[in-house]
């Protein structure tokens, strides 16, 4: 298998989508600025459609926007050609990605993990059993 990793910015807003079978699924496309080749001038653009399904198809939908700059790590690479309403041949690269990261180095991020974990472990500590147990185990007993 070829892995392929990318970073860039989204170019649109994630669009979400159904497969047949009712699994969701998610398209985004990233802009990749390549350095120039003569080391001045301008260097190149390259636009990447990036597909990914399932869990991480409703979390990539629900956490990036326009503009923001992701790393995706992804393979099956596949090459899509048509022919545009008005005559002209087109042509884009596609990637199933397999991992998708923000990128800290302009923004800050809140993952929603943390978030989880700080909100179990407040209702495990207002829980009469566990604060027992915790004075207990801390040699304090309760009458």
């Amino acid at each position: 298998m070829i892995t392929v990793t990318i970073t860039g910015n989204l170019t649109d807003d994630p669009r979400s989508f159904s497969t047949r079978d009712g699994q969701p699924g998610c398209e985004l496309r990233v802009a990749v600025d390549l350095p120039p080749r003569s080391g001045s001038g301008e260097g190149l653009t390259r636009y990447f459609k990036v597909v990914t399904f399932g869990v991480m198809a409703s979390h990539a939908a629900a956490s990036v926007r326009k503009g923001d700059r992701v790393t995706v790590q992804g393979y099956d690479l596949t090459s899509e050609a048509w022919v545009s309403d008005g005559g002209e041949p087109r042509s884009q690269v596609a990637i199933r990605a397999i991992e998708i990261a923000v990128s800290l180095r302009w923004d800050t991020l809140t993952t929603g993990r943390a978030v989880r974990n700080a909100a179990r472990e407040a209702a495990k500590a207002a829980d009469p059993q566990v604060q027992a147990e915790n004075a207990v185990l801390a040699g304090v007993t309760t009458t």
